[in-house]
């Protein structure tokens, strides 16, 4: 009898694998794109400002966020400039925010370098700024997408 009720557990838990119903352990996830490998980028911490105007009046559109980054050459050359976006999602997939990033900073081969990027508040849906401002940084997921990376000898790549 025990024998069957585990042949039977066996066969349901193989059944829901096959159909994608079993919990998955997460794993370190590895560079999905030829770009990503060649840099990371990682914000690790967000802060947010109000811009007032002359007249000294304050509306939505006068916030802006503040992104400290740090970016990674992980290739033997120097980087000269990049360009791609950064998703902040929850930890179940759902998109926060799409942030386009671009900078022209030098990047080192090897070597780490903070970036400080000023968001204005148009570049948020009013929904998604109120949920990047009460989230914290690790309560979100990071998603580095590069589009472009620009070496200092000349050399593009783009995705």
């Amino acid at each position: 009898m025990r024998k069957k009720a585990i042949l039977s557990i066996l066969c349901l838990a193989v059944a829901y694998a096959s159909l994608g119903l079993l919990p998955t352990v997460a794993k370190d996830k590895k560079p999905n794109s030829k770009l990503q490998s060649m840099l990371r980028l990682y914000a690790y911490e967000k802060s947010t400002d109000v811009v007032s105007d002359v007249s000294g009046i304050f509306d939505a559109k006068a916030q802006r966020v503040t992104l400290k980054c740090e970016l990674k050459n992980m290739t033997k050359k120097e980087i000269h400039g990049v360009r791609g976006f950064l998703r902040f999602t929850t930890f179940f997939g759902d998109v926060i925010t799409d942030q386009s990033l671009e900078t022209t900073v030098a990047l080192p081969p090897g070597q780490l370098v903070g970036v400080n990027w000023d968001i204005p508040a148009e570049r948020f849906t009013p929904q998604a700024l109120e949920t990047f401002k009460k989230t914290k940084l690790d309560q979100m997921r990071q998603i580095w997408y590069p589009k472009m990376i620009a070496y200092t000898d000349g050399t593009v790549v783009k995705e």
